[in-house]
């Protein structure tokens, strides 16, 4: 089958949750048989330097869109039915080379709901649309959260009309989730024709097992996504100040909010290129108070055989037992303790590591859902 997919990021070199995602969906359409070509918008957010494909036999195009806000493109929006989160990743060249490339396509993949901006330029081929997210949902979620201000107006009355436009994009459309959590929603909200690809990986080919014997600590995520920023700022203000003085963590992002004052506890690293660099670090921490879909970060961590602490909702789509494969905790009190009995009990964070580790291994191979790619129907 030819498949034409398309992606709102370069989704290669998988590097952060939804390009991992996207290059793991990929990577399943070729080990399935398909012959797929990659249309990516290679945004200025997520800039990456002469793309290329890392799946040999990919086609793989990529066009440089601009989603910085304007106020020329604000007032023009205000008059879009669409959500300003969706329309800014509409662009008028990319119409006009989906719309040539879907002519020799057999099946059409929206990885992002965002890429259904392009849905009336492959006419009736048949599509499916791979959300990520409930995205609205990670809106709702987040303004719960946050304080007052314009931007917080703003924001509640986008996350509205995003909601009714990612609702009409779903219903009576053919959708993959991302998490067995993200299909229930989605059937709530009216979407029928749900199935779940979650991320996949190859245990031979990637995150490497390193285990737990280690008592440090570290995050890591991307630090300009305002769930991940909501997230660090409770955990400095209400965990950190719970647990020993002694503890350090280190946190791994590009980018470091100005909202927040970096603790003498916390180390930030903006290296994120070596393979290798989580080997001296036993427990991830994930403090997600919003958000929606799979944690990829924590997918990877438990792939490495890590001790995880995290929220519940940080833990959603992953299929965990608290307390067997990781450790939920949703007040900073049971944040503080679970993270403290992971670095005074190395038995117990050995322990947590490796199941883990075979957690994900009996539940994301890749291999699991290959012949079920390799069969889907058009």
């Amino acid at each position: 089958m030819n498949i034409l997919h398309l992606c709102n990021k370069v989704p290669f070199p998988g590097r952060d949750g939804s390009s991992i995602a996207m290059e793991s969906l990929i990577n399943l359409e070729v080990l399935a048989g398909h012959t797929v070509h990659v249309v990516a918008l290679n945004t200025n957010k997520h800039k990456v330097t002469k793309p290329t494909s890392s799946i040999a036999s990919v086609n793989f195009d990529f066009f440089d869109v601009n989603l910085s806000p304007s106020l020329i493109y604000f007032f023009k929006h205000c008059f879009d039915k669409r959500s300003y989160f969706a329309s800014r990743f509409f662009n008028s060249k990319v119409s006009k080379f989906v719309k040539n490339a879907s002519s020799k396509a057999d099946l059409i993949v929206i990885d992002s709901i965002f890429m259904s901006v392009y849905r009336d330029f492959w006419g009736n081929k048949p599509f499916i649309i791979r959300t990520h997210n409930v995205e609205h949902q990670i809106w709702e979620r987040t303004l719960l959260n946050s304080n007052f201000s314009i931007k917080k107006i703003f924001t509640n009355w986008q996350t509205k009309k995003l909601k009714k436009w990612e609702i009409k994009m779903l219903i009576g459309n053919r959708v993959w989730a991302i998490t067995e959590e993200d299909a229930k929603n989605l059937h709530e909200l009216g979407v029928e024709n749900i199935d779940v690809y979650p991320c996949t990986f190859n245990p031979n080919l990637k995150w490497r097992f390193s285990g737990s014997q280690s008592s440090k600590v570290y995050h890591l995520g991307a630090l300009d996504w305002e769930p991940n920023i909501i997230g660090m700022n409770w955990f400095i203000e209400k965990v950190l100040p719970k647990i020993s003085p002694q503890t350090e963590i280190t946190v791994f992002s590009r980018k470091w909010p100005k909202t927040i004052n970096i603790p003498e506890q916390v180390i930030w690293s903006q290296s994120l290129n070596d393979i290798i660099l989580f080997d001296d670090y036993g427990i991830f921490i994930a403090p997600l108070l919003s958000g929606s879909g799979m944690r990829i970060k924590l997918l990877e961590a438990m792939a490495r055989g890590k001790a995880i602490v995290t929220t519940s909702i940080g833990g959603e789509g992953l299929k965990c037992i608290n307390g067997e494969h990781i450790l939920l905790a949703d007040t900073a009190g049971e944040f503080a303790k679970a993270l403290s009995n992971l670095i005074l009990d190395t038995e117990f964070r050995v322990k947590m590591g490796k199941r883990a580790r075979e957690h994900v291994l009996i539940n994301f191979s890749e291999e699991l859902f290959k012949t079920k790619m390799k069969n889907i129907v058009i």
